[in-house]
């Protein structure tokens, strides 16, 4: 489809989309037919069962050898494919603002908006922070993706965030068996985080975490003394990098340890960007080992 220009999709970003595929890896439901498995049974793709024969059911999808080994008439069951509904999840507070987290985001949700729409699917947008600020619900037409591109756009970063409260919400209110991309920084509560994604999981949704990060923030690299700044509460705190590296670079590897494990837990996928990576070689390289 043709792309007019966008901040945080440009026709390039079309180009490379078009030879990559986001396929769901568990079960998921739609209403016309794509590239993921749906829970409902059709005469498509790849057996699963046999059922009894009744009268009115097309002779060419009986079993003829079951019926040579039982003398009984059985009808062969296959597993539809089907589209799917994505709901792409942007962490919208103050602290994505840091390192450019906030604009990288945009464009992993615009180019996955864009992909997913190539290929039947559809998707939709959140911004999260206290409270949910953009809530499109999945499409897949032109007019939609404008919408969508545009409110990626227009998105202002918030102050606090209650991610893992809101995610509540949302995952509540969405159609079973959706995917659910979550993109953020993951500076929260580990606990609170496994709590949300437990419940993604428990309404038969599929998870996916893109999870932000920089260098400074893993490495704390600087060498002279700082003034650091909370971008959530704008509290200060004042440190010799030196003095506190080793036991900063472990509390964070900690942290980061805890988020795999709470994702592997609950059947979530995981994947770290950096940020200093251009956000579409990494999508590429992310989607490419992925398929």
């Amino acid at each position: 489809m043709p792309i007019p220009r966008y901040q945080y999709f440009a026709p390039g970003d079309a180009a490379k989309m078009s030879r990559l595929q986001l396929t769901a890896r568990q079960v998921v439901e739609g209403i016309i037919t794509g590239l993921h498995k749906s829970p409902h049974h059709g005469f498509s793709v790849e057996f699963t069962e046999h059922r009894n024969y009744v009268p009115g059911d097309e002779l060419r999808h009986l079993d003829w050898k079951a019926y040579a080994r039982s003398d009984r008439h059985y009808i062969k069951l296959f597993e539809q494919e089907t589209n799917l509904q994505a709901m792409l999840v942007l962490d919208n507070s103050a602290s994505m603002t840091f390192a450019g987290k906030m604009d990288y985001a945009r464009h992993l949700a615009a180019c996955l908006a864009y992909l997913l729409a190539e290929q039947q699917d559809l998707a939709g947008l959140a911004a999260i922070d206290e409270s949910i600020h953009v809530e499109l619900a999945p499409g897949s037409t032109a007019g939609h993706l404008d919408r969508l591109f545009v409110a990626l756009q227009q998105l202002e970063a918030g102050k606090k965030t209650d991610f893992a409260a809101q995610l509540h919400a949302l995952v509540q209110r969405l159609p079973r068996r959706s995917l659910v991309i979550l993109i953020s920084d993951l500076w929260m509560d580990a606990p609170q985080l496994s709590g949300a994604l437990q419940h993604l999981r428990y309404r038969k949704h599929q998870g996916i975490v893109l999870h932000l990060l920089d260098k400074a923030e893993l490495e704390l690299p600087y060498d002279r003394p700082v003034t650091l700044v909370d971008l959530e509460t704008d509290q200060t705190l004042q440190i010799i990098p030196a003095d506190l590296r080793a036991t900063y670079q472990r509390a964070v590897q900690e942290h980061l340890t805890d988020l795999r494990r709470i994702c592997n837990d609950c059947d979530v996928e995981y994947q770290a960007f950096d940020v200093r990576q251009p956000y579409d070689r990494a999508l590429v390289q992310w989607l490419s080992r992925r398929k």
